[in-house]
C-alpha cells in the first residue's frame, strides 16, 4: 500500500484537492489559510507543514474542526506539523500533531 503524495505552493490561500492525493506537503512562505476539497465522506487527507528558514508563518483551516479549538502552528524555522483531517459525512474533523524534530 503506498499513498499519492501531492507538493502544494505556498501562498495566502492553499486548497488542499483530495481527489489529488491523500498526503500534501507544503512549505509556508506566507500566512495562510488552508481549504480542503473534494473529501469524500469517509475519507480522510494529511498535510505535512513545514516553515520556511523564517518561521512564524500561521495556518487557518476553513470549515474545519479541531479538539480544543482553532490550533496553533508550530513557530520555529523549518518546524514541521502534520494535520489529519477526516470527513464523517456532517463535519470535517481534524488532529494536529506539532513541532516534529
Amino acid at each position: 500500500y503506498k499513498e499519492d503524495i501531492n507538493a502544494l505552493t505556498s501562498s495566502t490561500g492553499i486548497t488542499v484537492d483530495a481527489s489529488l492525493a491523500s498526503v500534501h506537503t507544503v512549505t509556508l512562505a506566507h500566512n495562510t489559510t488552508f481549504t480542503i476539497s473534494n473529501l469524500p465522506t469517509g475519507g480522510s487527507v494529511t498535510i505535512i507543514i513545514t516553515q520556511d528558514g523564517t518561521g512564524s508563518r500561521t495556518g487557518a483551516f476553513a470549515s474545519t474542526k479541531f479538539a480544543g479549538g482553532t490550533p496553533t502552528l508550530s513557530t520555529d524555522a523549518n518546524a514541521i506539523d502534520v494535520v489529519t483531517i477526516f470527513n464523517d459525512g456532517s463535519n470535517k474533523i481534524a488532529t494536529i500533531a506539532k513541532a516534529f524534530a
